[in-house]
């Protein structure tokens, strides 16, 4: 009775249609997971970085020039 099962099994799997199925289904299932934690650590990583607000307010250029005089403030970087 045990050999029976065994041969069932094997004549199962020796079927090249349902070997290829098993095998690109494995294939398929790797992928999708490694495409699951890469996005995973995407997301983390982006989520370190931070928001900042980089709304500044619009300046026209001739107000931000250097050349006038009354602007006597010091921009240290």
């Amino acid at each position: 009775m045990n050999n029976k099962v065994e041969d069932r099994a094997t004549s199962f799997f020796a079927q090249p249609g349902i070997l290829a199925a098993v095998i690109g289904g494995a294939v398929v299932g790797l992928l999708c997971a490694i495409l699951v934690v890469m996005f995973i650590v995407y997301r983390m990583r982006k989520k370190d970085e931070g928001s900042y607000a980089l709304d500044e307010p619009k300046r026209s250029p001739a107000a931000a020039s250097y050349g006038k005089g009354h602007n006597n403030r010091e921009f240290y970087a």
